[in-house]
């Protein structure tokens, strides 16, 4: 369903393109004199105007976009839950939300993604952060009476709308870091196709308004004030106690990317300040293996030295964990310290977290009423890292994730779940580098009716690095 949640955004922008929009070409003209600046707050970033009929209809055109693709193209048309109608309307209506069965991909990647696509749209259409969030609410629910003759389902239209915030808000920065209003020709082209798909409803706007034919200075704060990335690929190895009975050799491929500086400057606006770490694994449950973002609501400075600086920051944490070890999912936002300590040749970065899980999902040992092999729970989380870089490149991490649930929906019980990882790297030449992670992820599963479960899962990666 990841591939799919892509395939939709695609499909949409296809949808969208030929049903009548402004024929403006890709621009060819040359640029006016003015230079790009980046600025180092995002504060003036230039919003367009604001305009809630463009947004509302383009949210709108999302679940058209996305309904026809399901109802017509995804397995072939054949799913009799999207044949929607008076009657599937009504029911829904009538029943109110409830708890789904799909799969744990669509709900924690899926929906999510499709909830970006409204928060996207909003942000297009000139309303800052917070103004953009009641358009996910609205446009979930929307999709959740009428776009499916399911009944309304309450985690859907929570993963939908608050992790689509986080999804949304990412891709809506990254788009303006991809889009230049002053390239032409064939640069331009590719830029416009790269923001496509990035952002499908952010370059659909453009294509509505005429920006993607417009040449013109770009707005302060397209960049942020710093950006760091980093694209491991190599192998994993991943055992069930002991790396001793690692069942196979896996490739996978995993990007880290820091959008902004938690450590070293206050946060002023959410989401000006951001990380992503995501992976791809080869031949295991999901393809798509980890999508994990930390926004920074807001931030303060608490100390600030010729050596050492602290903040204090309000999160937004977005979590998809899908792999033959373990599956979590949740949205969850909490406080966190942050701090960095430099000396000349080395500079150490650390924070630590605590977090409220708004409603977070993970594997169950035990089939349970629902239909799903996962439940469903509110609970609490706590994060940890440290950092250690010298100037010269080399690089030594510790982090640590720990979840816990208590399930209000599936098999009676509480879920400790933690994964702890090591990782140490090493500078080739330019760019690229050599490193090894270790981590375990281990589980407490207690259960009100059945056996407790403990589970531990070690893994270690080898992989060649290429960092931005």
């Amino acid at each position: 369903m990841e591939v799919a949640a892509l395939l939709k955004g695609v499909v949409l922008a296809t949808t969208m393109l030929v049903s009548g929009l402004p024929s403006a070409g890709l621009a060819q003209t040359p640029s006016p004199s003015p230079a790009d600046s980046a600025s180092a707050d995002s504060a003036a970033l230039a919003l367009p105007e604001k305009n809630f009929k463009r947004a509302a209809l383009e949210v709108t055109g999302v679940n058209v976009g996305i309904w026809l693709f399901c109802r017509y193209i995804r397995e072939g048309g054949t799913n009799t839950g999207f044949r929607i109608g008076l009657q599937s309307w009504k029911e829904n209506l009538l029943n109110g939300f409830e708890w789904d069965d799909n799969n744990f991909a669509t709900n924690q990647f899926a929906h999510p993604y499709h909830g970006s696509m409204y928060f996207a749209s909003a942000r297009a259409n000139g309303f800052d952060f917070w103004e953009s969030i009641p358009f996910n609410f609205a446009g979930s629910a929307m999709w959740e009476y009428f776009g499916e003759t399911h009944h309304a389902s309450i985690n859907d239209w929570i993963s939908t709308s608050v992790g689509g915030i986080a999804l949304g808000e990412m891709l809506h920065r990254f788009s303006l870091m991809v889009l230049d209003q002053q390239a032409t020709g064939r640069e331009r082209t590719w830029r416009e196709i790269g923001g496509l798909f990035v952002n499908p409803m952010g370059e659909i706007n453009r294509m509505f308004t005429g920006d993607i034919g417009r040449v013109g200075p770009n707005p302060p704060g397209r960049f942020p004030e710093s950006f760091q990335a980093v694209l491991r690929g190599g192998l994993r190895f991943t055992g069930e106690g002991s790396l001793d009975n690692a069942d196979t050799t896996r490739f996978f491929a995993r990007l880290r990317a820091v959008h902004g500086d938690p450590e070293g400057s206050a946060c002023r606006k959410p989401f000006d300040v951001f990380s992503l770490d995501a992976q791809v694994n080869f031949d295991d449950a999901r393809p798509l293996g980890r999508v994990k973002s930390i926004g920074l609501l807001h931030s303060w400075e608490t100390h600030r030295g010729a050596r050492a600086s602290m903040v204090f920051a309000i999160v937004n944490n977005f979590d998809y964990i899908n792999n033959r070890a373990y599956t979590y999912g949740g949205e969850s936002v909490g406080g966190s310290w942050l701090a960095r300590v430099k000396s000349d040749a080395w500079t150490l970065n650390a924070g630590a977290g605590l977090n409220w899980i708004i409603l977070g999902g993970t594997s169950s040992d035990y089939a349970s009423y629902t239909g799903r092999s996962y439940d469903y729970g509110p609970g609490g989380g706590a994060t940890f890292y440290a950092v250690l870089r010298h100037r010269g490149g080399g690089l030594l991490a510790l982090e640590s994730d720990l979840y816990h649930l208590r399930i209000m929906n599936g098999t009676e019980a509480t879920h400790l779940l933690a994964e702890n990882r090591l990782t140490l790297g090493l500078p080739l030449r330019g760019p690229l580098g050599i490193g090894t992670e270790y981590s375990v992820y281990h589980a407490e599963r207690s259960y009100a009716d059945f056996a407790d479960v403990s589970k531990r899962n070690p893994q270690l990666t080898a992989y060649l690095s290429w960092a931005y």
